[in-house]
């Protein structure tokens, strides 16, 4: 990368006060810059640093007395500095180009413009893909599905049949969409009169429905989304979703919502828009999470509801405040234990 300070200001907006012609040639933390590079601070708590940030430049939210180097001064640095953050890593990452010639892609395909389509890529019959879809090796699409206009499939993605996914989506290596969600009948076979009785079997049930991705949806690596056993498994408009994380059968995920690694959301569950799920939390069956709530990592939700707005934490997940008191308690308990053991000496 190559850019003038000018450029930068350009791209992320505010105030810029030093040279405007300075070239910067990377970027870098505040701690660990190095000469060419541009980073920023994020509040207050970092004005010291500029001091000492070996960086040429730094984005700042004020205006800092006394800054020996060069500053651009935004409302928000760090979502003025992610902007530029967006434009160097298209710059870096290697999009294929045109359609490779090892890709097998069925005659009946409606593909759209400007397409990259890499090594291995398989798109069976009836897919439609967008314009501007970036479609990265070893990815699969099953027939019927449908790809939005100016998604990035990565490698190694398994799509399945009669998937649908929105514009803009991006979608990590490794990822399973539309796999056959997690549902059986436990039956025991019928038996003839004065047979002994036969345990029983775990009867599969067919599972038939979809998937059915917003726009501008992220998921990433490793994550799987089952299709529904009737009708569809929803992920709202601007959901995203972390690495390692499974989303059952016929889930349904509200818009801006945010799942973070090893989130476990079960069968039927309905979670509102603007939620945030926090690592390794468990969210039971049929559970109805509101609009806003936010769940503390390694929660397990075994209430069927939790109100719009809540805020939980805990195994099984309980109001916030309620469980930092039982877990202040709890550390409290082997000095407890010591006091009563003295009392019940002095009283026997």
């Amino acid at each position: 990368m190559n850019y003038t300070l000018s450029q930068i200001q350009s791209i992320i907006g505010g105030k810029l006060i030093g040279d405007s012609n300075l070239r910067i040639i990377g970027v870098g933390s505040i701690n660990n810059a190095a000469p060419g590079d541009i980073t920023f601070i994020k509040d207050e708590a970092f004005v010291d640093r500029i001091q000492k940030t070996n960086a040429s430049a730094v984005v700042v939210h004020r205006v800092i007395d006394g800054a020996k180097k060069p500053l651009i001064v935004v409302d928000n640095p760090f979502l003025a500095f992610s902007k530029f953050l967006a434009v160097i890593s298209k710059e870096k990452q290697k999009r294929p180009t045109g359609i490779h010639p090892t890709a097998i892609i069925s005659k009946n395909a409606l593909i759209g413009k400007d397409i990259s389509i890499g090594a291995y890529v398989v798109i069976e019959d009836d897919v439609k893909v967008g314009d501007r879809v970036t479609i990265y090796p070893n990815v699969f699409v099953g027939h019927d599905s449908t790809i939005g206009d100016d998604s990035i499939i990565y490698p190694n993605v398994t799509i399945r049949e009669e998937v649908i996914i929105g514009k803009r989506a991006i979608i990590h290596a490794g990822t399973v969409i539309g796999d056959d969600g997690f549902g059986y009948l436990q039956a025991r076979p019928e038996r003839s009169e004065g047979s002994p009785p036969t345990c029983r079997r775990h009867v599969k049930i067919p599972q038939v429905g979809t998937v059915e991705i917003g726009d501008d949806v992220e998921i990433g690596a490793n994550v799987t989304i089952a299709r529904a056993a009737l009708d569809k498994t929803v992920i709202g408009r601007g959901v995203k979703i972390d690495n390692h994380s499974h989303i059952a059968h016929n889930v349904i995920i509200g818009e801006d919502s945010m799942l973070i690694a090893y989130a476990k959301i079960a069968g039927g569950a309905v979670i509102g828009k603007n939620v945030m799920i926090a690592e390794d939390v468990g969210v039971t069956d049929h559970a109805k999470i509101g609009d806003n709530c936010v769940i503390g990592g390694g929660s397990n939700v075994f209430k069927k509801s939790l109100e719009p707005g809540s805020i939980v934490w805990g195994s099984p997940a309980k109001p916030i405040n309620l469980e930092k008191r039982i877990q202040a308690l709890i550390k409290k308990l082997p000095q407890m234990m010591e006091s009563l053991r003295e009392l019940s000496k002095k009283i026997g």
